[in-house]
């Protein structure tokens, strides 16, 4: 894979040092502030999830679109997103978008395809990556393939060139719908037939739409659904495996991660095809990182680390806090609304090995009215405190927010959104952070996680070694015979004071030296 060093400079507050070729900052004052970034060109990145629909309405229709999305791509650069994932854009008759109708075409409400090209052309301007979701193990039954195939079934049309692109049946069977005296499986529901994925046919056709999108510019894609793709775990496996060596001959450095939502021995398992990730679920909504928050637990933060760790081997870990499926809504309901809280969790997500995934929304703290609510997840996004060029509710959402929108934090250093902004500086300028390997110091004090996280990268000449430490109680704490200098502090509130060997750290705080 071609590497190189990406310098983007935000806003240099520290002395930075360059030294036998590593990456070492001198000593920065105690509070909150923003390195000089040093982004390595691999597939380790901050990732922002998106729901166009609902993300930023460029035209005034009331739908988020691409033209909206490339509007507010120098947002998201400057809080030092280097990805996107733009949840489907293509044409279907759901608003989520999940039941895809033309693989080869844009959701007219999104725009158009020369809006995609150009919404791919400035964010590779910006050094943004995008990926797409890409929606293989069902079509919609709207689809002109389902309809031919399911026509030809009921004896109402002649030879169908679809007609074994499809799983039917001639009696019911679990997940099988009925249309006409016409079995049919969908995993999800009778509107998304599932697709035959064994067909050479189909696969030739996944081929083309790969081709497709990769020549447009896309950069990889999300795979829904990927438990679905057959009744057999190897099967589902090696299909991943297809959609990774296809999306490399197209692109070398094509980045695939995929959705199986399940536990540590099934996602390992899917580690197995090659696809470079594999959402960590186990971290998010009330998993590892809330309960370590709300425990207090310097040790549940470390079980995670190493799980997530031992699960992707030597693959990209894709760990996130939430999204639109993991089914008990955004981080700020699982933080119990607490600011505090909820800047934490990110803090603490930011510490994780991999690339991490943002969900739209979370950066300002953005809540779902009823977390078990699909469409309450995917509401708009809050620009303003006035709503300026708010998206439509999804069908069937109702929406609340509880802090304030995205211009109103910008201004605010204490933000929600200036504390994802720090985080997310801290992973771009130290390469450990995102990709070192990580070992544990065991301390007398519970609440305090001390790390060290060391990164070795001989065709860049990089070897950093970062020491890590974490206050993750609600009071104020003293470290003592700390070694090192204090290179980037990352707290909720109150900075942090180093002097001589004794570090005194607020409330939720993270001291990261070199």
């Amino acid at each position: 894979m071609k590497k190189k060093i990406i310098s983007f400079i935000c806003m240099l507050t520290a002395c930075v040092t360059l030294v036998c070729a590593a990456v070492c900052f001198s000593a920065c004052g105690p509070k909150n502030q923003l390195l000089e970034e040093n982004i390595i060109d691999d597939n380790y990145d901050n990732y922002y999830e998106i729901f166009v629909y609902s993300f930023c309405d460029s035209d005034g229709d009331g739908y988020g679109d691409l033209n909206g999305v490339t509007q507010k791509l120098d947002y998201l650069r400057d809080l030092g997103y280097t990805g996107i994932w733009l949840m489907p854009i293509m044409p279907s008759p759901s608003y989520h978008g999940y039941d895809v109708t033309d693989y080869y075409a844009v959701n007219e409400k999104y725009g158009t395809l020369e809006d995609y090209e150009n919404l791919i052309e400035k964010a590779h301007e910006l050094g943004i990556k995008v990926i797409i979701d890409l929606v293989v193990n069902h079509t919609s039954s709207q689809h002109p393939w389902f309809k031919s195939a399911l026509n030809y079934k009921k004896g109402l049309g002649t030879e169908s060139t679809y007609a074994d692109w499809y799983n039917f049946a001639t009696s019911m069977k679990p997940n099988y719908h009925q249309n006409g005296g016409v079995w049919y499986e969908g995993q999800f529901d009778s509107g998304m037939p599932d697709l035959n994925l064994e067909n050479t046919k189909v696969r030739a056709e996944i081929d083309n739409i790969i081709k497709f999108w990769i020549e447009k510019g896309t950069d990889g894609f999300r795979l829904d659904g990927c438990l679905y793709y057959s009744s057999g775990m190897s099967l589902s496996v090696e299909f991943c495996k297809f959609i990774k060596q296809t999306a490399v001959k197209y692109n070398p450095d094509a980045y695939i991660v995929g959705e199986a939502w399940d536990g540590q021995l099934i996602i390992k398992q899917f580690y197995e095809s090659g696809a470079d990730s594999f959402f960590y679920f186990p971290a998010a909504g009330n998993g590892d990182i809330a309960k370590a928050v709300n425990a207090k637990s310097a040790l549940q933060v470390w079980k995670g680390m190493t799980a997530i760790t031992e699960v992707s081997g030597d693959y990209i870990p894709a760990p996130f806090l939430s999204n639109h499926d993991n089914g008990v809504g955004r981080i700020a309901g699982r933080m119990a609304r607490d600011e505090d809280k909820i800047k934490f969790a990110y803090g603490l997500l930011s510490l994780f090995s991999g690339s991490t995934f943002t969900y739209y929304g979370d950066e300002i703290g953005m809540v779902s009215k009823n977390a078990t609510s699909d469409p309450d997840v995917r509401v708009g996004m809050l620009w303003d405190n006035d709503r300026t060029g708010m998206t439509q509710l999804p069908p069937g959402a109702s929406s609340e927010y509880i802090f304030d929108g995205v211009a109103e934090q910008l201004k605010d250093s204490n933000s929600i959104l200036n504390y994802y902004k720090l985080c997310n500086n801290a992973r771009n300028a130290f390469p450990a952070l995102m990709r070192g390997s990580a070992e544990r110091t065991v301390l007398p004090d519970a609440n305090i996680l001390y790390l060290t996280k060391t990164y070795k990268n001989e065709a860049l000449n990089i070897d950093q070694t970062l020491k890590i430490i974490v206050n993750l109680s609600d009071v104020s704490k003293k470290v003592e015979d700390v070694e090192g200098t204090l290179a980037q502090s990352i707290c909720v509130s109150d900075s942090i004071k180093f002097s001589g060997s004794t570090l005194t750290m607020p409330k939720y705080s993270i001291a990261i030296l070199t």
